[in-house]
């Protein structure tokens, strides 16, 4: 509670308060909290206005603050089922970071997939007046109301089907390429793709993600001279018993295996289980690289070799991005090979 100089009481601290504490004039005040440079003001009145703003516990009135400047400081994060599954982390936690350092608070809002549930969650940000909106999915397919948002918008882990959007995505082409060329540079020519969706998949469900990732390992593969056995999937459930599936038919295949890359760590599991069942060896007999560097990487013994995606690079990114109002077109964030005991040079 402040007592002011005529005697009213208030309970919000303003500038008017530091002011008059600080024995200067709110104009003064103000230049001083707002770091102005060039104020000509001195040493001795900066120290004063800080002094006084931290006894009186002052907090910028951010909502007159945004009259002025037509900013509200806030972002808004929505997404179909990112916060609910493991990406949360590392992805909010990286736009999060990005917000603070900008001086923006980050409202989170999850739509679970329905696109009624996201006009709500983006009707409700906007009337909030937030800056700029980041859309995140783990479907690799972004949808857009029909009235496109007034404010900035960055698609993160998906394009829009108009491209009319900035994208955040992960180099998928790259990281497969350095796949390929690690399993290469040990002398395999031969490789068995593990989890591969059958063609008709790829092309009407698969995300652009996956399509880059698959046509980027075989055409790497091929032109390094190796032979590729797909390995489909009946489904697209990228699962650990898709994978010790897959691994058992690859093992009951004509062609040895000697090689194998899993579309992902949960499929490289599976096939971890599966090798182990038959007595094959890893790295002794068989290599393997995936994709992800997930969790489950850590309980995987010998360690995992795999594709790191850059979940915390996207979401900073994309925060970033959505502040600076940026061009439509893709922003992609760079894979990284995550070298560890599952790989070995050829016999």
């Amino acid at each position: 509670m402040v007592v002011r100089e005529d005697g009213a009481m208030s309970s919000r601290v303003t500038l008017s308060d530091v002011a008059s504490r600080a024995g200067l004039s709110v104009t003064a005040a103000s230049l001083i909290l707002n770091g102005r440079a060039g104020t000509g003001l001195s040493e001795d009145a900066h120290r004063r206005v800080f002094a006084a703003a931290e006894e009186l516990g002052y907090r910028p009135n951010l909502m007159a603050r945004g009259l002025r400047t037509e900013k509200s400081l806030t972002i808004g994060f929505v997404s179909d089922r990112v916060a609910s599954t493991r990406y949360a982390g590392p992805m909010i936690r990286g736009a999060l970071r990005a917000a603070r350092e900008r001086d923006h608070t980050m409202f989170v809002t999850e739509t679970e997939g329905e696109p009624a549930e996201q006009d709500r969650a983006l009707e409700a940000l906007l009337d909030r007046r937030v800056d700029a909106l980041v859309i995140a999915t783990v479907t690799g397919h972004a949808s857009l109301p029909e009235r496109r948002p007034t404010v900035p918008v960055v698609l993160l882990n998906g394009v829009s089907p108009d491209g009319d959007c900035a994208a955040v995505l992960p180099d998928e082409t790259d990281g497969a390429r350095q796949a390929a060329r690690h399993l290469l540079d040990l002398g395999h020519r031969r490789v068995h793709l593990l989890g591969i969706p059958a063609e008709s998949d790829l092309r009407a469900r698969a995300t652009v993600q996956v399509r880059r990732r698959v046509e980027s390992l075989c055409s790497n593969l091929q032109e390094g001279g190796a032979e590729v056995v797909r390995v489909e999937l009946d489904s697209m459930s990228w699962d650990a018993e898709s994978g010790y599936e897959a691994a058992g038919r690859a093992l009951a295949g004509s062609a040895p295996v000697n090689a194998v890359v899993a579309l992902n760590d949960a499929i490289a599991a599976g096939a971890y289980e599966a090798f182990r069942e038959a007595r094959v060896s890893i790295p002794d007999d068989v290599s393997i690289v995936s994709f992800d560097d997930d969790e489950i990487v850590n309980f995987l013994r010998p360690g995992l070799t795999t594709v790191a995606l850059p979940f915390e690079e996207m979401g900073r990114r994309a925060v970033e991005l959505a502040l600076s109002e940026v061009e439509p077109g893709e922003y992609l964030e760079p894979m990284r090979l995550q070298v560890r005991g599952s790989t070995k040079r050829s016999a």
